[in-house]
């Protein structure tokens, strides 16, 4: 009987293809980064009237959120590299249980498995939901 695929471990030469394309999209990543920082306009405070101010404003907004998430997929995707290098791709930081393949093909930056990740997630929502109503009392 074969095993159900999705809990099983990458072989070596998948690991190794993910290896190559967390490499291609970390540079993909870092030229997007340095693009968008070279497009970046000094002079574009010193704009006509509020609106334009407001504009500018909600753009520059946008694009450290952006750089935020980029920052952040970087240190994931460099994560994801040094786990390689130290042959622990394939399981969870948190249990040590496999992080099935279909996972890791999929989220090629995951350090969890699913079930530990669906428990993260829940903890997550657990501290918003507390934020949220902390949030309404104060109003």
């Amino acid at each position: 009987m074969a095993e159900n695929f999705e809990l099983q471990p990458l072989t070596d030469e998948q690991v190794e293809q993910q290896r190559i394309m967390l490499i291609e999209k970390r540079d993909r990543t870092l030229a997007a980064v340095k693009a968008a920082e070279q497009n970046q306009d000094p002079d574009e405070l010193r704009v006509a009237d509020e609106m334009d101010l407001s504009s500018v404003g909600y753009d520059q907004a946008f694009e450290f959120r952006l750089r935020d998430r980029d920052a952040t997929l970087l240190k994931k995707i460099d994560k994801a590299i040094r786990r390689i290098e130290a042959g622990e791709y394939n399981f969870c930081e948190e249990c040590d249980a496999v992080i099935g393949a279909n996972r890791l093909l999929a989220r090629p930056e995951a350090n969890l498995c699913i079930d530990c990740k669906e428990k993260q997630e829940h903890v997550e929502k657990m501290y918003e939901k507390r934020r949220q109503r902390m949030t309404s009392f104060e109003m």
